[in-house]
Order: C-alpha cells, then sequence, then structure tokens
C-alpha cells in the first residue's frame, strides 16, 4: 500500500514540472511575440513619418509666347514649259538630251523643211507673176483713164481696167500673206531655248512624224527657283514683300527674299502660299524641300512647365500635380488642368487653372496620386521664357 502511494506521488511531481515547463516556454514565445510586434509597429511608424519627396517649382506667369515657327514647302522653277514644234513635219535632228543644260537661243531640234521650202519657191514664183501682171494692170488703167477724158473710151472699160488692178493688187497680197507664214513655219521648224535652263525630258527622236503642237522637249529654268512655303493664314501679316529670309534645302543655308504671298487659301492644308525668290550660288532643284524657321512673339498669358509634368485627361485637356501647403513642412498632392498651347524642347506652354506662385511638382508624377502627403525637396528656379 506504502509502494502505490509513493508511485503516485513521483508521477504527481512528473505532471507538475511539465505543466510548470510548458508555462515557462509559453512566455517566453509570448514575450518574443510582443517583442517583434513592437519593431514592427516602430518600423511601420517610422515608415509614416518618411513622407515621399518631391521636386518642385514656382510656376511664374509668362506675359508673351516666343517660338519658333517652321514653314515647309517645295523648291519649284520660276519658269517651266513644254516646247512643241507648230508646224507638222519629220524630226530631221535633235541636239539636246534630257539633263542637257541650255542657254537661250540653242537649237534643240529642227524638222525636215524640204516641203515648206518647195512651197515657198512656188509663192515666190507666183508672186513675181502678180507682180508683172499688177504693173501691166497699172498701165492699162492709166491708158484707160486716159482715153475716158478725151471721149476716146467709154467709162465701162476704165472701171474694167480698176478693178483688173484691184484684184491683182489683192492677190498679191494674199500671196504675200502665204509668204509670211511659210517663213514662219520654217523658222519654227528649228527648235530653240527660249530661256537658259536644263531639259529635263525629251519626248521626240529623229525621223519621227510631229503633228503641231506635239510636245517635243521639257524645260526648267534652274537659274531661277523659288520656294513655295505654307503660311497659315493668320500668320500672313508676318512677312512683308521685299524682306530677306534664310532657307534651309538640303542642309544647305541659302539666302532669298519674300516676292509675293498669294491671295488664296489651300482648300486641303487651310494655308496661303508665300513665295521666296532663292538667290543664286545655290545647288537646290526643282523638287527639293524647302524650309524656312524664323522666331516670333504674340501675346499670351500663361506658364512653361516640363513635359514630364504633363498627365493625359479628357477632351484634348491635360493634368498637373500642385504641392498645396499643409502644417509642419507637409503638402497635399492636387491636381490642375491645362490646355497645351505649344511645346518646344522638353518643356511645354499651357494655361489653364494655375496662379503665380503655386508649386508644380516637376517629375514623378506617376509615383503619387491626389491627396496623397508629401514633403519637398529643394525648390527649382524656372523663369519664364
Amino acid at each position: 500500500m506504502g509502494t502505490l502511494k509513493t508511485s503516485w506521488g513521483h508521477r504527481l511531481r512528473g505532471l507538475l514540472a511539465a505543466l510548470l515547463m510548458i508555462g515557462a516556454t509559453l512566455a517566453v514565445v509570448a514575450l518574443l511575440t510582443s517583442h517583434h510586434s513592437n519593431a514592427q509597429q516602430a518600423r511601420q511608424q517610422g515608415a509614416d513619418n518618411a513622407l515621399l519627396q518631391v521636386a518642385t517649382q514656382t510656376l511664374a506667369q509668362a506675359e508673351a509666347l516666343r517660338r519658333q515657327v517652321r514653314l515647309t514647302g517645295r523648291v519649284v522653277a520660276r519658269q517651266s514649259v513644254a516646247l512643241a514644234f507648230e508646224p507638222a513635219g519629220r524630226v530631221q535632228s535633235v541636239l539636246a538630251e534630257r539633263g542637257d543644260a541650255v542657254e537661250q537661243g540653242d537649237v534643240l531640234a529642227s524638222l525636215d523643211t524640204r516641203r515648206l521650202e518647195s512651197r515657198l519657191a512656188e509663192v515666190e514664183a507666183r508672186s513675181e507673176e502678180a507682180r508683172a501682171s499688177l504693173a501691166l494692170a497699172q498701165r492699162q488703167e492709166e491708158r484707160e483713164a486716159q482715153l475716158n477724158q478725151s471721149n476716146f473710151a467709154s467709162r465701162t472699160a476704165l472701171d474694167q481696167a480698176r478693178t483688173d488692178r484691184l484684184t491683182l493688187q489683192a492677190r498679191l497680197s494674199a500671196l504675200a500673206a502665204e509668204r509670211d507664214s511659210l517663213t514662219a513655219d520654217l523658222e519654227d521648224s528649228t527648235l530653240k531655248a527660249p530661256f537658259a535652263g536644263r531639259v529635263v525630258e525629251r519626248h521626240i527622236d529623229v525621223g519621227s512624224l510631229v503633228s503641231s503642237g506635239t510636245a517635243a522637249f521639257d524645260l526648267v529654268d534652274t537659274r531661277q527657283l523659288e520656294a513655295h512655303l505654307g503660311l497659315p493664314a493668320r500668320l500672313v501679316a508676318t512677312f512683308a514683300v521685299g524682306e530677306s529670309v534664310t532657307l534651309q534645302v538640303n542642309g544647305q543655308t541659302i539666302e532669298g527674299e519674300v516676292r509675293a504671298r498669294l491671295p488664296q487659301v489651300d482648300d486641303d492644308s487651310r494655308t496661303q502660299t508665300l513665295v521666296v525668290t532663292m538667290r543664286s550660288n545655290h545647288r537646290a532643284v526643282p523638287g527639293d524641300l524647302a524650309e524656312l524657321s524664323y522666331a516670333m512673339t504674340e501675346p499670351a498669358h500663361g506658364y512653361w512647365v516640363p513635359l514630364e509634368a504633363l498627365r493625359a485627361a479628357d477632351r484634348g485637356l491635360w493634368n498637373v500635380l500642385i504641392a498645396e501647403p499643409l502644417e509642419d513642412e507637409r503638402y497635399r498632392v492636387a491636381h490642375a488642368s491645362v490646355e497645351l498651347l505649344h511645346t518646344e524642347g522638353d518643356e511645354a506652354f499651357v494655361r489653364g487653372t494655375l496662379s503665380p506662385g503655386m508649386r508644380l511638382i516637376r517629375s514623378g508624377t506617376h509615383r503619387i496620386t491626389p491627396g496623397q502627403q508629401v514633403t519637398l525637396s529643394e525648390d527649382v528656379a524656372h523663369a519664364a521664357h
């Protein structure tokens, strides 16, 4: 019986020891968990206290917008013509080829003129015959007039002599006109350059038959070139006739002079054409792209902001983020709607719900949202253009 009591006593003491160890273990675990939670809370509180820093600039309003405007257009020849033979005939010679430079009066091609020369010789012979007949008719008229005065000839004979003379004079005039026409055709059978330029196309060959007006050569005046540039109608008064301007063509700078502003608006581009005469000593050719850049200043109220500060909004507008002051050097992020007026380089000129002195958040707008609290880094000085 005593042995049984001793056994239960040992078991009871072992159970109590195990319970004490479990309790101590649980206390240690609870203590460690509490310390870890407190550390996490401390780190979270520190993170909350360290607000995001943003770079800002103080907005200053600009009263005018100065910008570079670029006009583009094409180089064209002041004179260009499709040359053709006026008379019909067979091409006898071709003296100019595509790409040849020619001077005014140079012969480009000629027709076979044997038939014209034969007709001209025939007209000359008929003219000589008519002149001889006219001389005889004049003498006959004089005789009839003398006889009529002496009453030896009737009035009818005198009238007939006068009619014969007038008929021969008319025939001689017609022959002279025919001779002039044939002479002109002979001259036009030799095609000459009407001005100095360059042949850009040849349409005829030796031996080919051409009808009157058939194009033979396309000729352009490469010495007198112009640039035709599209000019917005609202900027027509920017340029004055006779004003000197500078063009860029194929990387070369060419001096020019405004010759005209065409008084017509293009239906497609809604621009007027500015005609600029290009001065010599250049390598431009018709068809080259021409550019004209100039600086213009116009009244405008707005602000220059970095392009990266803009955020797309609805209806073609944009948003920018503003840092509004709170307490303890903290700021709240707010957005303002703006209209984009002009871009230049990495900056934009805008107007909208902005005021001078506002702090514009320059960059990193994708990391912040309106309503968020931030602190500011050093302001960036930004003068109006």
